[in-house]
Protein backbone atom coordinates (compact mmCIF):
# COMPACT_ATOMS: atom_id res chain seq x y z
CA UNK A 1 0.00 0.00 0.00
CA UNK A 2 1.35 3.60 -1.10
CA UNK A 3 2.15 5.60 2.01
CA UNK A 4 0.61 9.18 1.93
CA UNK A 5 2.04 11.98 3.33
CA UNK A 6 0.92 16.13 3.15
CA UNK A 7 3.20 19.25 2.70
CA UNK A 8 1.12 22.32 3.33
CA UNK A 9 0.73 24.60 0.27
CA UNK A 10 -0.60 28.07 0.67
CA UNK A 11 -3.72 29.02 -1.13
CA UNK A 12 -1.83 31.30 -3.54
CA UNK A 13 0.21 28.75 -5.10
CA UNK A 14 -2.90 26.76 -6.27
CA UNK A 15 -3.36 26.51 -10.04
CA UNK A 16 -6.39 29.60 -11.00
CA UNK A 17 -9.00 28.34 -12.11
CA UNK A 18 -11.09 29.34 -15.45
CA UNK A 19 -14.55 28.94 -13.63
CA UNK A 20 -15.42 29.50 -9.69
CA UNK A 21 -15.88 26.45 -7.56
CA UNK A 22 -19.21 25.11 -7.54
CA UNK A 23 -21.71 26.28 -5.06
CA UNK A 24 -22.80 23.38 -2.39
CA UNK A 25 -26.05 23.18 -2.21
CA UNK A 26 -27.36 23.61 1.47
CA UNK A 27 -28.64 20.16 2.32
CA UNK A 28 -25.20 19.06 1.42
CA UNK A 29 -23.87 21.77 3.10
CA UNK A 30 -26.12 21.04 6.05
CA UNK A 31 -25.13 17.52 6.30
CA UNK A 32 -21.08 18.31 6.22
CA UNK A 33 -22.03 20.97 9.23
CA UNK A 34 -24.05 18.71 11.01
CA UNK A 35 -24.11 15.43 10.34
CA UNK A 36 -19.98 14.97 10.98
CA UNK A 37 -17.80 14.21 13.46
CA UNK A 38 -13.67 14.26 12.59
CA UNK A 39 -10.88 12.64 14.72
CA UNK A 40 -7.62 13.08 12.64
CA UNK A 41 -7.31 11.96 9.46
CA UNK A 42 -10.73 10.15 10.19
CA UNK A 43 -14.39 11.96 9.05
CA UNK A 44 -17.66 9.74 9.92
CA UNK A 45 -20.89 10.56 9.07
CA UNK A 46 -23.64 10.62 12.22
CA UNK A 47 -26.80 10.68 13.01
CA UNK A 48 -29.94 9.27 10.87
CA UNK A 49 -28.95 7.25 7.62
CA UNK A 50 -28.38 9.55 4.69
CA UNK A 51 -30.70 9.34 1.65
CA UNK A 52 -28.48 7.64 -1.27
CA UNK A 53 -28.73 10.46 -3.65
CA UNK A 54 -28.02 13.10 -0.75
CA UNK A 55 -25.12 10.51 0.60
CA UNK A 56 -23.48 10.87 -3.69
CA UNK A 57 -23.22 14.21 -3.48
CA UNK A 58 -21.84 14.38 0.06
CA UNK A 59 -19.21 12.07 -0.63
CA UNK A 60 -18.25 13.95 -3.83
CA UNK A 61 -17.31 16.73 -1.95
CA UNK A 62 -15.47 14.94 0.66
CA UNK A 63 -13.54 13.28 -2.05
CA UNK A 64 -12.95 16.31 -3.91
CA UNK A 65 -10.69 17.54 -0.77
CA UNK A 66 -8.99 14.27 0.03
CA UNK A 67 -11.68 12.27 1.88
CA UNK A 68 -11.87 8.29 0.57
CA UNK A 69 -14.62 5.88 2.15
CA UNK A 70 -13.01 3.03 3.90
CA UNK A 71 -15.18 0.16 4.97
CA UNK A 72 -13.00 -1.37 7.27
CA UNK A 73 -12.37 2.36 9.44
CA UNK A 74 -16.17 2.71 8.51
CA UNK A 75 -14.73 6.28 7.83
CA UNK A 76 -13.84 8.76 4.84
CA UNK A 77 -9.88 9.26 5.49
CA UNK A 78 -8.06 12.13 4.73
CA UNK A 79 -4.39 12.65 4.02
CA UNK A 80 -4.43 15.55 6.44
CA UNK A 81 -6.25 15.99 9.60
CA UNK A 82 -9.91 15.77 8.11
CA UNK A 83 -11.45 18.96 10.06
CA UNK A 84 -8.53 20.93 8.32
CA UNK A 85 -9.66 19.62 4.81
CA UNK A 86 -13.35 20.36 5.40
CA UNK A 87 -12.44 23.91 7.03
CA UNK A 88 -12.40 25.43 3.85
CA UNK A 89 -15.06 23.80 2.22
CA UNK A 90 -17.74 25.25 5.65
CA UNK A 91 -15.88 28.25 5.26
CA UNK A 92 -16.96 29.32 1.59
CA UNK A 93 -19.59 26.73 0.95
CA UNK A 94 -18.07 25.97 -2.00
CA UNK A 95 -15.78 23.21 -3.81
CA UNK A 96 -14.46 22.00 -6.89
CA UNK A 97 -15.19 18.61 -7.13
CA UNK A 98 -12.50 16.02 -9.50
CA UNK A 99 -14.42 16.35 -12.81
CA UNK A 100 -14.45 19.93 -12.36
CA UNK A 101 -10.83 19.94 -11.52
CA UNK A 102 -10.33 17.98 -14.68
CA UNK A 103 -11.69 20.64 -16.66
CA UNK A 104 -11.14 23.95 -14.81
CA UNK A 105 -7.52 23.10 -13.31
CA UNK A 106 -5.93 22.21 -16.45
CA UNK A 107 -5.77 18.80 -15.61
CA UNK A 108 -4.93 16.53 -18.87
CA UNK A 109 -4.16 13.13 -18.42
CA UNK A 110 -1.98 11.44 -20.47
CA UNK A 111 -3.14 9.52 -23.20
CA UNK A 112 -2.15 5.89 -23.39
CA UNK A 113 -0.08 6.23 -27.25
CA UNK A 114 1.56 9.31 -25.08
CA UNK A 115 2.31 7.13 -22.13
CA UNK A 116 4.15 4.08 -24.42
CA UNK A 117 5.94 6.70 -26.36
CA UNK A 118 7.32 8.09 -22.77
CA UNK A 119 7.91 4.91 -21.23
CA UNK A 120 9.78 3.21 -24.37
CA UNK A 121 12.69 6.62 -24.23
CA UNK A 122 12.68 6.36 -20.72
CA UNK A 123 14.52 2.43 -20.95
CA UNK A 124 12.88 1.60 -18.02
CA UNK A 125 14.15 -1.42 -15.98
CA UNK A 126 12.40 -3.73 -13.54
CA UNK A 127 13.84 -1.72 -10.01
CA UNK A 128 14.81 1.07 -11.49
CA UNK A 129 13.23 3.85 -9.10
CA UNK A 130 11.30 6.38 -10.93
CA UNK A 131 9.36 10.07 -10.24
CA UNK A 132 6.25 11.16 -11.61
CA UNK A 133 5.72 14.94 -10.20
CA UNK A 134 2.20 16.66 -10.67
CA UNK A 135 1.09 12.74 -10.66
CA UNK A 136 -2.92 13.56 -10.88
CA UNK A 137 -4.81 10.06 -11.49
CA UNK A 138 -1.53 8.46 -12.50
CA UNK A 139 -1.60 7.22 -16.04
CA UNK A 140 2.67 7.39 -16.10
CA UNK A 141 3.24 6.20 -12.44
CA UNK A 142 0.58 3.20 -13.52
CA UNK A 143 2.91 2.31 -16.84
CA UNK A 144 6.08 2.27 -14.96
CA UNK A 145 4.97 0.29 -12.25
CA UNK A 146 3.53 -1.83 -14.81
CA UNK A 147 7.07 -2.48 -15.72
CA UNK A 148 8.57 -3.28 -12.42
CA UNK A 149 9.79 0.22 -11.59
CA UNK A 150 9.53 1.15 -7.70
CA UNK A 151 7.80 4.64 -8.07
CA UNK A 152 7.42 7.77 -5.79
CA UNK A 153 4.43 10.67 -7.00
CA UNK A 154 3.74 13.95 -6.02
CA UNK A 155 0.54 15.67 -6.23
CA UNK A 156 -0.75 19.15 -5.12
CA UNK A 157 -4.53 18.06 -5.36
CA UNK A 158 -5.38 15.96 -1.95
CA UNK A 159 -8.21 14.72 -4.03
CA UNK A 160 -6.12 13.27 -6.86
CA UNK A 161 -3.43 12.18 -4.15
CA UNK A 162 -6.11 9.85 -2.78
CA UNK A 163 -7.10 8.78 -5.81
CA UNK A 164 -3.66 7.92 -7.23
CA UNK A 165 -2.83 6.31 -3.67
CA UNK A 166 -5.91 4.06 -3.71
CA UNK A 167 -4.60 2.04 -7.33
CA UNK A 168 -1.36 1.27 -5.40
CA UNK A 169 0.62 1.65 -7.99
CA UNK A 170 2.93 4.30 -6.05
CA UNK A 171 5.48 3.41 -3.16
CA UNK A 172 4.84 7.01 -1.92
CA UNK A 173 2.66 9.53 -2.64
CA UNK A 174 3.13 13.52 -1.47
CA UNK A 175 0.73 15.82 -1.54
CA UNK A 176 2.91 18.83 -2.01
CA UNK A 177 3.43 21.94 -4.90
CA UNK A 178 6.61 19.94 -6.62
CA UNK A 179 8.25 23.36 -7.21
CA UNK A 180 8.49 23.37 -2.75
CA UNK A 181 9.85 20.23 -2.87
CA UNK A 182 13.86 20.08 -2.39
CA UNK A 183 15.70 18.32 -4.59
CA UNK A 184 17.32 14.83 -3.94
CA UNK A 185 19.15 13.46 -6.47
CA UNK A 186 17.93 9.85 -6.04
CA UNK A 187 16.00 8.74 -8.92
CA UNK A 188 16.97 6.67 -11.66
CA UNK A 189 14.20 8.42 -14.09
CA UNK A 190 11.69 11.04 -13.69
CA UNK A 191 9.08 10.65 -16.08
CA UNK A 192 5.80 13.61 -16.21
CA UNK A 193 3.60 15.67 -17.76
CA UNK A 194 4.06 19.08 -16.03
CA UNK A 195 1.29 22.09 -16.21
CA UNK A 196 2.11 24.49 -19.08
CA UNK A 197 0.48 27.53 -18.19
CA UNK A 198 2.61 30.78 -18.49
CA UNK A 199 5.81 28.65 -18.97
CA UNK A 200 4.80 26.32 -16.21
CA UNK A 201 6.46 22.92 -17.99
CA UNK A 202 9.96 24.69 -17.92
CA UNK A 203 9.97 25.35 -14.11
CA UNK A 204 9.23 22.21 -13.17
CA UNK A 205 11.04 20.17 -15.63
CA UNK A 206 14.03 22.54 -14.67
CA UNK A 207 13.60 21.64 -11.11
CA UNK A 208 12.84 17.87 -12.14
CA UNK A 209 16.61 17.34 -13.10
CA UNK A 210 17.68 18.21 -9.68
CA UNK A 211 16.28 14.96 -8.99
CA UNK A 212 18.12 12.55 -11.00
CA UNK A 213 20.88 10.42 -9.98
CA UNK A 214 24.31 11.19 -11.66
CA UNK A 215 23.06 8.54 -14.39
CA UNK A 216 19.29 9.23 -14.33
CA UNK A 217 17.26 10.31 -17.64
CA UNK A 218 14.58 12.67 -17.50
CA UNK A 219 11.43 12.31 -20.11
CA UNK A 220 8.56 14.78 -20.34
CA UNK A 221 5.61 15.78 -22.21
CA UNK A 222 5.66 19.66 -22.97
CA UNK A 223 4.29 22.46 -24.92
CA UNK A 224 5.43 23.72 -28.04
CA UNK A 225 6.22 26.97 -27.06
CA UNK A 226 9.19 25.42 -24.18
CA UNK A 227 10.93 24.74 -28.08
CA UNK A 228 10.65 28.10 -29.35
CA UNK A 229 13.58 30.58 -29.74
CA UNK A 230 12.08 33.57 -27.48
CA UNK A 231 13.89 35.46 -24.12
CA UNK A 232 12.05 33.09 -21.66
CA UNK A 233 13.10 30.18 -23.55
CA UNK A 234 16.62 30.58 -23.63
CA UNK A 235 18.06 29.08 -20.58
CA UNK A 236 16.06 26.36 -21.12
CA UNK A 237 17.26 25.95 -25.02
CA UNK A 238 20.59 26.09 -23.43
CA UNK A 239 20.88 23.82 -20.56
CA UNK A 240 18.71 20.88 -23.56
CA UNK A 241 21.43 21.38 -25.94
CA UNK A 242 24.64 21.28 -23.26
CA UNK A 243 22.87 17.93 -22.24
CA UNK A 244 22.83 16.72 -25.27
CA UNK A 245 18.41 15.73 -25.03
CA UNK A 246 16.10 14.64 -27.51
CA UNK A 247 13.30 16.70 -28.67
CA UNK A 248 10.75 14.89 -30.48
CA UNK A 249 7.13 16.36 -31.86
CA UNK A 250 4.20 14.66 -30.77
CA UNK A 251 1.44 14.22 -33.29
CA UNK A 252 -1.32 17.15 -33.72
CA UNK A 253 -3.56 16.82 -31.15
CA UNK A 254 -1.98 14.32 -29.00
CA UNK A 255 -4.10 15.54 -26.25
CA UNK A 256 -7.46 15.92 -27.82
CA UNK A 257 -9.10 13.04 -25.79
CA UNK A 258 -7.92 15.09 -23.22
CA UNK A 259 -9.73 17.93 -23.69
CA UNK A 260 -6.80 19.75 -25.10
CA UNK A 261 -5.61 20.98 -28.70
CA UNK A 262 -1.92 22.86 -27.74
CA UNK A 263 0.65 21.20 -29.90
CA UNK A 264 3.48 19.04 -27.37
CA UNK A 265 6.77 17.83 -27.32
CA UNK A 266 8.99 14.95 -25.40
CA UNK A 267 11.73 15.85 -24.30
CA UNK A 268 14.39 13.57 -23.20
CA UNK A 269 17.43 14.90 -20.84
CA UNK A 270 19.84 12.79 -19.39
CA UNK A 271 21.41 13.84 -16.29
CA UNK A 272 25.00 14.15 -17.28
CA UNK A 273 25.65 14.53 -21.06
CA UNK A 274 26.31 11.33 -22.62
CA UNK A 275 30.17 10.91 -24.12
CA UNK A 276 28.13 9.78 -27.75
CA UNK A 277 25.76 12.68 -27.41
CA UNK A 278 24.41 14.32 -30.68
CA UNK A 279 23.69 17.80 -31.21
CA UNK A 280 20.09 18.42 -29.84
CA UNK A 281 17.49 18.64 -33.28
CA UNK A 282 14.71 21.22 -32.31
CA UNK A 283 11.53 20.04 -34.56
CA UNK A 284 10.19 22.80 -36.89
CA UNK A 285 6.46 23.13 -37.84
CA UNK A 286 5.67 22.16 -41.21
CA UNK A 287 5.44 25.35 -43.58
CA UNK A 288 4.31 24.73 -46.76
CA UNK A 289 6.58 26.28 -49.20
CA UNK A 290 5.37 28.55 -52.25
CA UNK A 291 5.75 26.97 -55.70
CA UNK A 292 8.89 28.49 -57.83
CA UNK A 293 6.45 29.35 -60.50
CA UNK A 294 3.91 31.10 -58.78
CA UNK A 295 7.05 33.70 -58.06
CA UNK A 296 8.60 34.38 -61.83
CA UNK A 297 12.05 34.62 -62.80
CA UNK A 298 14.34 37.47 -61.39
CA UNK A 299 13.86 39.24 -64.91
CA UNK A 300 10.10 39.18 -64.80
CA UNK A 301 9.92 40.41 -61.33
CA UNK A 302 13.08 43.24 -62.21
CA UNK A 303 10.60 44.62 -64.93
CA UNK A 304 7.21 44.79 -62.80
CA UNK A 305 9.10 46.95 -60.40
CA UNK A 306 10.30 49.14 -63.36
CA UNK A 307 6.88 49.43 -64.80
CA UNK A 308 5.45 49.91 -61.22
CA UNK A 309 8.32 52.49 -60.91
CA UNK A 310 7.25 54.54 -63.75
CA UNK A 311 3.59 54.39 -62.88
CA UNK A 312 4.70 55.72 -59.49
CA UNK A 313 6.69 58.37 -60.97
CA UNK A 314 3.60 59.61 -63.69
CA UNK A 315 1.37 59.75 -61.00
CA UNK A 316 3.78 62.18 -58.88
CA UNK A 317 4.21 64.25 -61.91
CA UNK A 318 0.66 64.90 -62.51
CA UNK A 319 -0.23 65.89 -58.82
CA UNK A 320 2.82 68.30 -59.23
CA UNK A 321 1.48 70.06 -62.07
CA UNK A 322 -1.72 70.23 -60.49
CA UNK A 323 -0.03 72.48 -57.76
CA UNK A 324 1.56 74.95 -59.91
CA UNK A 325 -1.10 75.97 -62.00
CA UNK A 326 -2.49 78.93 -60.16
CA UNK A 327 -5.87 78.83 -58.92
CA UNK A 328 -9.11 80.32 -60.94
CA UNK A 329 -10.14 84.06 -59.47
CA UNK A 330 -13.88 84.58 -59.63
CA UNK A 331 -14.59 88.74 -60.67
CA UNK A 332 -18.01 90.35 -60.38
CA UNK A 333 -20.94 88.89 -62.05
CA UNK A 334 -19.40 84.94 -61.30
CA UNK A 335 -16.97 84.88 -63.69
CA UNK A 336 -13.75 82.64 -63.10
CA UNK A 337 -10.75 83.85 -64.72
CA UNK A 338 -7.89 81.76 -64.66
Amino acid sequence: MATLTFSLIHHAEQPALKEPPMRIPADVLAALSGRTKTDGHRLKLVGPRLTPTLYQRVNEVLEAVGGRWTKTEGAHIFPVHAAEALAPVLATGEVVTLGEKRTLAQYFPTPEPVVEQLIALAALEPGMTVLEPSAGSGAIATAAAARGAIVDCIERDPGYATVLSDTHVARQVQVADFLTIPAEPRFDRVLMNPPFTRGTDIAHVTHALRFLKPNGLLVSVMSWTATEQTGSTTAFRKLVEQRGALVEALPARAFAQSGTTVDTVLVTIPATRPADARPTVWPTRDIPAQDAEELGSPADIAAEIVADLRKAVAAFEEVAAALTKPAPTTVPGGVEVS
